[in-house]
């Protein structure tokens, strides 16, 4: 993965992240974003702790992470199956959605969403992602307040436009008051 934004850790860190797989990366930035939001130590020494956890919550309480994708070759689409099966794995509650099967206007009632995807040509978004694009560049764009999300963009760095599906769909998440989880990461072809 080729880091294009700042990295606000030492570079010992970077270098050990740099050796972690799409998975393990996936696992490590939920483990960080719960750590964040105060969960207890308790819930990662145990080999069940957070399964534990989570089922102990009532039905209203869970939370329920939505990953997409954006694909036209299929690389969007794998990545955000394997992340989504990881997920689960690790007893997290995932429903998961190619944008082609994906009603748009649900993006407005969404809590946490994970968005994979891939550019295409000049930039634009796969054939399957435009219709959630352009709900989000329209006028009726919907607010996105109660929404924290977190977008991988896939590309290939030898184009102009590299990720920029991601790059534009991560910036109007935000300017619509979705609250990011993480930076935005770009994915080239070696990802």
């Amino acid at each position: 993965m080729t880091n294009t934004t700042e990295f606000p850790l030492p570079p010992e860190a970077e270098q050990l992240l740099s050796r972690l797989d799409n998975l393990q990366l996936a696992w490590l930035s939920g483990y960080c974003w719960a750590r964040a939001r105060g969960a207890t130590d308790n819930a990662y020494n145990t080999g069940t702790g957070t399964t534990a956890d989570i089922n102990t919550l009532n039905q209203s309480e869970r939370l329920i992470v939505t990953v997409l994708s954006a694909s036209q070759t299929g690389n969007a689409k794998s990545v955000a199956d394997q992340l989504a099966e990881r997920l689960k794995a690790e007893g997290v509650e995932v429903k998961r959605a190619s944008l082609k099967d994906y009603k748009a206007k649900n993006i407005a009632n969404e809590k946490l969403v994970l968005l994979v995807a891939s550019t295409q040509g000049e930039g634009e978004p796969p054939e399957e992602g435009v219709v959630l694009y352009k709900l989000l560049h329209g006028r009726k764009a919907p607010k996105l307040d109660n929404l924290e999300f977190a977008v991988l963009g896939l590309g290939d760095s030898s184009y102009p436009n590299f990720c920029q599906a991601g790059k534009d769909f991560d910036q109007r998440l935000a300017e619509l008051g979705g609250k990011r989880l993480l930076e935005r990461a770009d994915a080239d072809l070696d990802f």
